[in-house]
């Protein structure tokens, strides 16, 4: 062979063991890429955004760790995330982290009926338990087994009522998830891949504010029953998505939700930060920031704000859930709850899909439910069932200073316990008597009430509907007698 021979063939293996030698090094670097980093190597030291890919605002652009601790220089994610608080805006947390740039804002926040749910703890507590002093929201605790009335209504407090509050994340639907504390308002968790604080949108309110409670109707809805056969209608076979976790029938909507009006247009900064704002508690002063009432008509007139309230005249509609019932069963038959599994609750929706259709037996812990303050679960499940819902023209009451208002049946409710052996500890426990000056005292519209059967007058407590529209004429001649006879 000559040499020119050799040479050829000395070139064409250098460069095919070039090729592959320049292959390995490709695939050792793609290998390397994919490990934690070591030693000093330059991905060691790009921090948290090496593996989390976000966008934030404009205004908390700068480094992960100013407000969710942890290391960013951690060359595993056990190391970066030593120390992590992965909820900054925590209440256990806000007061240091979002307090450092927002002090005024973090103080008054904690000040705010929405923050600490005062009324809401308060009006179900001196319901059942007139004359004593509800306990403060971070003092409700669930209890593995209740010894007490109070223990059981409690346990219902912390686990299947009080979901809407600054320590819950919400339920698992796509509209109720949110964050806690500041970010409850502050923050849209919907947005994927994205940490943007900003002002407080609609949908924020709504996802606490959903399901008949007010602002719900502001949006024209009116929450359907929970068994099976009112869910409709079906697509394709299927039922439609619940993004809230329950369904709805479209109702009339406030005419200032058609005008395009949001609900901070109204409640303003005050209802939710007291002292940074105007005072805006009272409705009859919200109403005349825009309108100019005309004094010739019965209930425009100043005094007349505490007398009647602008619902009694101008509300179109409002919702009636009569006989609430709460019911703790420690180990239910899934099978039979099917029907009812749609009930705003993610956790009890979960546990009907997993096993109502299986012959297997869940295993021992298997059936809990959340305290929604620690996050730490409890044996059994609490259901939910009414025995009247539907929506209704307004009814007023006179509370104990006989001012008229919008009522509704809202603590028509009882609660009760089927332990794990199925005995009944707890059966329809039921509000007493309501303690002087709180309730409603008497209803007094329409003049005979239609409705079977009627709760006693202490079970229901003036609203303020969200259904406002074009003043009833008949109601508005009851509003004028009423108010003639002061």
């Amino acid at each position: 062979m000559e040499s020119h021979d050799y040479k050829k063939l000395a070139g064409r293996m250098f460069l095919r063991w070039g090729v592959i030698t320049l292959g390995c090094c490709l695939i050792l670097a793609m290998l390397c890429a994919c490990q934690p980093p070591y030693g000093d190597s330059g991905l060691g030291r790009t921090g948290c955004r090496r593996c989390h890919q976000l966008t934030l605002d404009r205004y908390h652009d700068f480094r992960c760790n100013r407000c969710h601790a942890g290391h960013p220089e951690g060359y595993t994610m056990a190391q970066a995330h030593a120390g992590l608080v992965q909820s900054p805006a925590d209440p256990e947390h806000s007061g240091l982290i979002c307090g450092t740039c927002h002090a005024r804002e973090e103080a008054s926040a904690r000040k705010s009926l929405h923050y600490s749910l005062k009324k809401e703890i308060g009006a179900v507590w001196k319901a059942f338990f007139p004359g004593d002093n509800p306990p403060v929201l971070r003092d409700i605790k669930a209890s593995r087994q209740p010894d007490s009335a109070r223990a059981i209504v409690m346990d219902a407090l912390a686990r299947r009522c009080l979901r809407c509050h600054v320590y819950c994340k919400g339920d698992a639907y796509s509209m109720t998830a949110r964050g806690k504390g500041c970010a409850a308002c502050h923050m849209d968790l919907r947005s994927r891949g994205h940490a943007i604080f900003k002002e407080p949108a609609e949908k924020n309110c709504l996802a606490c504010h959903y399901a008949n409670f007010v602002g719900w109707d502001y949006e024209g809805r009116f929450e359907k029953d929970y068994p099976e056969d009112f869910r409709a209608p079906l697509v394709k076979g299927h039922h439609i998505p619940r993004p809230y976790g329950v369904e709805w029938i479209a109702m009339q909507q406030d005419v200032h939700r058609k005008a395009g009006m949001s609900c901070l247009d109204c409640h303003g900064l005050q209802a939710f930060h007291p002292g940074r704002d105007r005072d805006g508690n009272s409705a009859f002063d919200t109403c005349r920031r825009c309108h100019a009432l005309d004094q010739a008509f019965p209930g425009h007139r100043p005094a007349d704000s505490a007398r009647v309230t602008c619902g009694s005249c101008h509300a179109v509609w409002t919702a009636l859930d009569m006989g609430r019932n709460l019911m703790r069963q420690d180990e239910p038959d899934l099978e039979d709850w099917g029907f009812l599994k749609a009930q705003g609750s993610s956790e009890v929706e979960h546990l009907v899909d997993a096993w109502a259709g299986s012959k297997d037996i869940p295993p021992a812990g298997t059936i809990v439910m959340t305290d929604k303050f620690t996050n730490i679960p409890y044996p059994g499940l609490w259901f939910a069932g009414f025995l009247q819902r539907r929506w209704s023209p307004v009814i007023l009451g006179t509370d104990a200073d006989g001012r008229l208002s919008v009522i509704r049946p809202l603590l028509d409710i009882s609660v009760s316990w089927v332990d794990a052996r199925g005995e009944v500890i707890f059966d329809s426990l039921s509000p007493g008597g309501p303690e002087p000056g709180s309730g409603v005292k008497k209803i007094v519209y329409p003049p005979y009430l239609q409705l079977t059967p009627v709760p006693p007058p202490g079970r229901w407590l003036p609203v303020h509907p969200h259904t406002i529209g074009k003043a009833d004429a008949f109601r508005t001649r009851f509003v004028q007698k009423y108010l003639s006879q002061w």
